[in-house]
């Protein structure tokens, strides 16, 4: 019998059995969950559901009810981030769909990127425009939405100008004319948070 290990931020956080694909090694009990979560700006607290026969997530104005079976902190810690992946995913691919009429009306056919998303340390977003390929930071989804829109917008500009110059900044300016609120909103939230270095 093959035994799998699952990491989360770089951390192991389960143990599953590939025959039976139940958890091993037991997993230390949860019942509690005492720091607040993030999601496009607004904190949310854990209310955790240890009764329960899967895994789910409810929101209720700023609370998350979270079905957990098993209650374990493992368990939770699975389940928290692939649901921040899926909410991640789901968001920055609305705002890349907000933006890319936009630009099609401005004469350039940038093509639909695809999106891949990963938790990353320093940097919000990358662009391989040879490749067609978005790279987004999965703590991204935890800012303000204007941060986000401005941050996909960037790496958007990137498909028509490959670099910073003022070219660059003159196009991001042309489709966000705030977008200097939206980057210092972006670094006060991100450092006070202390979302990423």
């Amino acid at each position: 019998m093959g035994v799998i290990k699952i990491l989360f931020q770089g951390r192991p956080v389960a143990w599953l059995r590939l025959r039976t694909g139940e958890t091993g090694g037991g997993g230390m009990p949860i019942r509690c969950v005492r720091r607040k979560f993030l999601l496009r700006g607004s904190e949310y607290r854990v209310v955790l559901k240890t009764d329960a026969v899967r895994n789910g997530l409810l929101v209720r104005e700023d609370t998350w009810v979270v079905s957990l079976h098993p209650a374990t902190r493992e368990n939770f810690e699975l389940f928290m981030g692939n649901w921040y992946r899926r909410q991640a995913r789901k968001t920055f691919r609305e705002a890349v769909n907000r933006w890319l009429p936009m630009f099609r009306e401005a004469g350039y056919a940038i093509p639909a990127p695809k999106l891949k998303i990963y938790a990353m340390r320093r940097a919000w977003g990358r662009c391989y425009y040879t490749k067609g390929l978005i790279t987004m930071n999965l703590h991204l989804v935890k800012t303000p939405q204007p941060c986000i829109d401005y941050i996909v917008l960037h790496e958007l500009c990137h498909f028509v100008v490959s670099n910073h110059s003022a070219d660059f900044y003159r196009l991001v300016e042309s489709f966000m004319p705030l977008w200097r609120d939206a980057d210092r909103l972006l670094k006060n939230f991100a450092r006070e948070r202390k979302i990423i270095r």
